[in-house]
């Protein structure tokens, strides 16, 4: 239950951190926006990992290059969030990057990509997604 509550405050601070750059977007521009929330993304993650005293950050090293280049993708993440909405507004971007995230997680699962037991999906499961994109587009309808 705690990782459901965890996921739905994630989707809830994504869209409010959409809505935040895309107006820093307008005013400063999208990559300065982009810039700006990533530093201060750091400087929050930073803060919290010295309050709580967590030395794991260490063992970095032992940590996948291709993994550490991760956080690189936040900034095509916050250009493509910030540029569309601005040309589609709020509930259509947030729509289209659910209806992408089930996509891409459903085939990164399928094919068991990050070291991920393959996941066989039963028809029954296919629908659900289906059923979920839908729903997700007669939102923005």
């Amino acid at each position: 239950m705690k990782g459901f509550i965890y996921a739905c405050l994630g989707g809830a601070f994504l869209t409010l951190q959409g809505a935040a750059n895309a107006n820093i977007g307008e005013r400063i521009g999208t990559w300065q926006a982009a810039t700006l929330t990533q530093g201060t993304g750091f400087v929050a993650a930073w803060l919290l990992v010295w309050l709580i005293r967590d030395r794991s950050w260490r063992d970095l090293k032992q940590v996948k290059t291709v993994y550490k280049l991760g956080g690189a993708l936040a900034a095509f993440i916050l250009f493509s969030n910030i540029t569309a909405f601005h040309r589609n507004g709020a509930a259509l971007t947030v729509s289209a990057v659910l209806i992408s995230q089930i996509t891409a997680t459903i085939l990164m699962e399928k094919k068991g990509l990050f070291g991920q037991a393959p996941l066989r999906l039963r028809s029954a499961q296919w629908a659900g997604v289906g059923l979920m994109v839908i729903g997700i587009l007669l939102i923005t309808v």
